[in-house]
Order: structure tokens, then C-alpha cells, then sequence
């Protein structure tokens, strides 16, 4: 498992990634993207980063104070002493973590020698290459990485020593040491010391709202049903097919190898989504899709591989479909939500809805599983019959 984990909420994913990519070039191992192995459930995996990360680094923004998933994770780093706070956008911080000094990174682009990046990094090394007996470095008023600030365990160790110090002074010249009973002893890093390096940033104002959840359901909730699809909204298809449904010599139209192909789409990343490799890849916006020569086609079912729970899978999302051409005007399908399991009869969830007859196709992403604009996509499949020109 890796040393570090980013905690963020998904809105600010370009942030952590740079991060992430940066960390990595330094020799880190980084566990940030929350793509979660097939099989494996989504708050097992993330809880199993946590315990064997020697360093969790919590990005605020007006984003991640807002979110729970974030605040517990920052909350069980702050209980292990392992928490390094960074604030990437200015945001009322949860008042449990006023107290902790954060590196500021509002204007952070990935340079090293950026001064708060630069006391940022020190704290991760510091813990990362601390002892094992020792807790790990608490960040100190002067700002993250401050090479002066004690650790809890290491004022206790400083104490022992030094009360050690104080047994073996006794036996050289207990008599003296008796004498000065009146005189009391105070340990250099005691109380007052601790309460220098705790004093609380100054105070921001808090506002009272409710902290949405994203779209994930809490950790330990009961897994949703596993039929094999949602249809939220499902309005008759552009065309409905005179002939039967394509129920027998039905292929999958959008294969590439068999004709099917991206004509419009707002990144290179759609095109991947029907190679035929099922890799993971990150989609946003909507892609317009044809089938071999651009014929005209009849198609009653759709598929979208989910490999297993996480974050980033696909929720809902719209399929439309149009005669005219790739850019002319579409009319809705359906609109349609996935389940955030794996189905393991097959791990392609199907979609079916009347049959549509036409020559273009589009997907249109609608959200994912923690919200945001992006969500991670493998294969698309359509099943269906070309009916020629």
C-alpha cells in the first residue's frame, strides 16, 4: 500500500492529481485515485489506504469542507497524528481542525519551490521517515513542517529521559537533590510549551448547512438492489421500429472492429469507450456514436461495463438518438442510472427500452457517483441490427 493518501472531494480532482504526479516524482507511493479494484467494496479499500498510510494530506476547498467522506478521513489522520492539511481554495475549515496549521496551495501550480509547497513537503518526509516507536510530527505554529515542533510520543520520551537523567543525578548526590524538594522541576517541553504550539489560527466564520453527501451512500450502508437497470425517465425512443425488436442476429453496433465509431465527442476519451479493450478511462460531457457506414439501424439495448463499486463509476446517464447527422438535433431514449455494484452473472449492465430506429446514437453523462462533471467509463455496448441505407 502507499505511504501517502490525498483525501479531496471529487470536485477538486485536477488539484490532486497534480499533486498526486508531483508527490510521485519525488519517490512518494501515493494513493489518490479512487478507482476501486473489481470485486473489492469501496469503503473496505479506502479504509485499508488509510491504515497503511504513514501520511494523509487533506486538500480544503469550498468543496471538501463540505464533505463527510473527506472530514472523517481527515479525522481519523488527526486521531494517528498523521494529518498534513493543505488549503487549495479559501473556505471556512470544520472547526475540529482550526487548530492544525495548513500549508496554503490557493496559488500552488506545481512549482517545487513554491515556499508553502516547500514546508508542505517537510512534514510529509518527517513522518514518512519517522521511527516506528515515535508518533508523527504535529504541525507547529510557524507552519507545516516546522522541524521544531515535539511530537506527543517524543515529549513523552524527552520527559522520560529526563526524569532517567534525574534517577541516575540521584545516585551520584541524592542529598542535594533532596535538599532542592522546594525548589519543583519543570520539563522544557511541558504545558506551556505544548499550548505555543497548539494555539488555534485565527478564527473564520463557520456557516450552518448541512454537508451534502456527493451522491455516495454512507460507509457500511446496505448494497441497492441488483436488477440489472434503473430507468429513471424513459420517453418513447426517436423512432419506434415497425419491424419486431432485434432479438435474433443482433451484434453489437458500436464495435469497432465491426463498423461502429465516434463522429462527435467533447474529448479523445470516448473513442476508448468502444475499443474493445475495457479500459478504464474518464469521460465527460456526450459523444455521438455511428454504426458501420453510417446505416441506419434498429436497437433496443445498451450496455455499459461496471467492474465493481467506486466513486467515479458512472450513474446516470441519457441516450438520445438522430437520422439527420452527428450534430442536428437528437431526441431523447431514456434517461437511465447503473448500479454501483458488480453484477457478477455479467459485469455488462443492460439497458433496454422500444426500439429505436437510427442512424447516430449519443451518451450523454449525466453524473457520477460522487458528482462532479467526470465520471470513469470502460466499454459501451449497443445491441441491435443494421436495416441498410
Amino acid at each position: 500500500m502507499a505511504d501517502l493518501f490525498v483525501s479531496y472531494a471529487s470536485a477538486d480532482r485536477e488539484k490532486a492529481q497534480l499533486l498526486a504526479e508531483t508527490l510521485i516524482a519525488r519517490g512518494y507511493s501515493v494513493w489518490w485515485d479512487r478507482t476501486i479494484p473489481p470485486g473489492r467494496i469501496f469503503d473496505e479499500v479506502i479504509q485499508e489506504a488509510l491504515n497503511a498510510a504513514k501520511c494523509v494530506i487533506v486538500l480544503w476547498s469550498q468543496a471538501s469542507v463540505k464533505s463527510n467522506w473527506v472530514k472523517t478521513e481527515a479525522a481519523e489522520a488527526q486521531a494517528r497524528d498523521i494529518l498534513v492539511p493543505a488549503i487549495i481554495e479559501n473556505a471556512p475549515l470544520p472547526i475540529e481542525f482550526k487548530r492544525i496549521q495548513s500549508a496554503n496551495l490557493t496559488d500552488w501550480d506545481g512549482e517545487t519551490r513554491h515556499r508553502e509547497f516547500a514546508g508542505l513537503l517537510k512534514s510529509i518526509e518527517l513522518m514518512v521517515n519517522a521511527d516506528p516507536g515515535h508518533s508523527n510530527l504535529m504541525r507547529a505554529k510557524a507552519g507545516p513542517g516546522a522541524a521544531s515542533s515535539p511530537t506527543r510520543a517524543g515529549r513523552k520520551i524527552t520527559t522520560i529521559a529526563a526524569i532517567a537523567g534525574a534517577v541516575l543525578l540521584g545516585l551520584a548526590g541524592s542529598a542535594w537533590l533532596l535538599n532542592q524538594r522546594g525548589a519543583g522541576w519543570s520539563s522544557p517541553n511541558g504545558k506551556a510549551e505544548q499550548n505555543a504550539f497548539r494555539e488555534p489560527l485565527q478564527d473564520q466564520p463557520l456557516r450552518n448547512e448541512p454537508s451534502p453527501t456527493n451522491g455516495l451512500a454512507p460507509p457500511n450502508a446496505p448494497a441497492p438492489r441488483a436488477s440489472s437497470s434503473q430507468i429513471v425517465d424513459q420517453p418513447l425512443a426517436t423512432k419506434i421500429a415497425s419491424a419486431k425488436p432485434a432479438a435474433t442476429g443482433t451484434a453489437n453496433l458500436l464495435a469497432s472492429e465491426d463498423g461502429g465509431q465516434i463522429v462527435v465527442a467533447s474529448s479523445d476519451s470516448w473513442a476508448k469507450t468502444i475499443d474493445g479493450k475495457e479500459d478504464h478511462v474518464y469521460i465527460k460531457g456526450e459523444g455521438v456514436f455511428a454504426f458501420r457506414d453510417e446505416q441506419l439501424a434498429i436497437f433496443d439495448t445498451f450496455t455499459a461495463l461496471i467492474p465493481g463499486t467506486a466513486e467515479w463509476n458512472i450513474k446516470e446517464f441519457e441516450l438520445l438518438a438522430a437520422d439527420d447527422g452527428p450534430t442536428g438535433r437528437f431526441e431523447s431514449i431514456g434517461k437511465f442510472t447503473t448500479q454501483n455494484v458488480k453484477l457478477f452473472k455479467t459485469p455488462y449492465q443492460e439497458f433496454k427500452f422500444p426500439p429505436a430506429k437510427a442512424r447516430y446514437l449519443k451518451v450523454r453523462l449525466l453524473s457520477a457517483y460522487r458528482g462532479g462533471e467526470e465520471a470513469s467509463a470502460y466499454e459501451f455496448q449497443l445491441f441491435g441490427t443494421l436495416a441498410g441505407k
